[in-house]
């Protein structure tokens, strides 16, 4: 099964190094990522197995951004993970979704991770009497058919997760968690490593973020981006804390 993972970025050029460095260093051999940026922050490029395309006319809203880059993948490509910028993923991510797409057409895990004092702390995705629910958006793989199938994302500006959820499920589309398989959990949410100066998490914003990261300033030009790997927690050996709380919101 061929993965790609879709990044829409913005105005954030560590962050997005650092996604690239993870992406390199997946185990599931059969993959890509495709990154969109609308900010023209970079030269249009590409290294081993990732595609970067940047364009200066930034779209009307996330949805549109987010349908759009979903159309850049390859045509060999099966089902599409999604990776935001600012997140990292651990280096069975693609290799968990890969798990449980074999089973059904919609990955979503139970746990996510959380990066504190050099340890990864494990987080439930649903909050407490609500786990059908299971968000974090950025940790979501779906097969390619059934993307096309429910119409692809709305074109709103924020909450197009949300929206996106409510379809799938309207749909009767059936999830796997890839955490009852026996994987680890494999995304690291960031809240709390944002560089200076770097666009704020959207997922903490509201319905008006959209327009508000547009006014952020025009960003330095960057030229080819060098890969790099996270540096708040050994990424190579990763240690995983066992307890599990709920979402803190």
């Amino acid at each position: 099964m061929k993965l790609a993972a879709i990044c829409c970025t913005y105005k954030r050029p560590q962050q997005l190094a650092r996604l690239i460095g993870c992406f390199l260093a997946q185990d599931h051999p059969d993959r890509e990522l495709v990154i969109l940026d609308d900010a023209g922050q970079y030269d249009t490029q590409e290294g081993d197995g990732w595609r970067l395309v940047s364009i200066p006319e930034r779209y009307p809203t996330l949805g549109d951004k987010r349908n759009a880059a979903m159309g850049l993948v390859s045509r060999d490509v099966d089902a599409l993970a999604v990776w935001d910028d600012d997140d990292c993923y651990l280096p069975w991510a693609l290799s968990a979704c890969a798990a449980g797409l074999e089973r059904q057409p919609w990955v979503r895990p139970s746990q996510i991770l959380i990066a504190q004092d050099g340890a990864l702390q494990r987080f439930q995705t649903f909050r407490p009497g609500r786990p059908d629910r299971k968000l974090f958006h950025a940790a979501w793989a779906f097969g390619r058919d059934c993307f096309r199938k429910i119409g692809g994302y709305a074109p709103i500006g924020s909450g197009e997760d949300q929206h996106l959820m409510t379809r799938l499920v309207m749909a009767g589309v059936c999830d796997c968690d890839p955490i009852d398989l026996g994987h680890e959990p494999y995304a690291v949410i960031s809240w709390d490593h944002v560089p200076k100066g770097a666009a704020p998490k959207l997922s903490w914003m509201d319905a008006g973020a959209w327009g508000v990261l547009g006014r952020l300033p025009a960003p330095h030009v960057a030229g080819a981006i060098e890969p790099t790997l996270p540096d708040h927690f050994d990424y190579s050996n990763p240690l995983i804390l066992p307890a599990v709380k709920p979402r803190p919101f």
